[in-house]
């Protein structure tokens, strides 16, 4: 995380190293610089689709975006909103300044949403 242009200058914004993670395919990729200011549909618009992607299911309008919260649930973002909105409400944690984003076809997202909740609870249930 770092202020940009110049961190002395007070109309500099917040820019984070993020990282957008497909786990329905075990893949990801790094954005060096996501600043408060950028939408998460500025991101995928260049990155999508992604070359690995045979079926066709990960276009900017196909994806749902999804981020952890604190708690260890999942909370559904915007495309269109600001990362400075999204990081403003509160329930998204950032780990180690590092912006995680998971992406899931919008027609797999339910199950994938399901499975998560499932990992989490067991997780919880075997750390006791």
């Amino acid at each position: 995380m770092c202020l940009v242009p110049d961190e002395d200058d007070p109309a500099s914004s917040l820019s984070f190293p993020a990282v957008l993670l497909y786990p329905l395919r075990l893949e990801s990729d790094f954005i060096k610089a996501f600043n408060e200011t950028e939408r998460l549909a500025d991101h995928l618009a260049y990155i999508l689709p992604v070359p690995w992607d045979d079926k066709g299911e990960y276009t900017p309008d196909g994806v749902e975006c999804y981020m952890e919260t604190a708690a260890g649930g999942l909370v559904k973002v915007g495309k269109k909103a600001t990362l400075l909105k999204i990081l403003s409400g509160g329930s998204v944690e950032v780990v180690d300044g590092i912006v995680r984003v998971y992406v899931v076809p919008a027609a797999r997202a339910k199950g994938w949403i399901e499975e998560f909740k499932l990992k989490k609870a067991a997780e919880k249930g075997g750390s006791s």
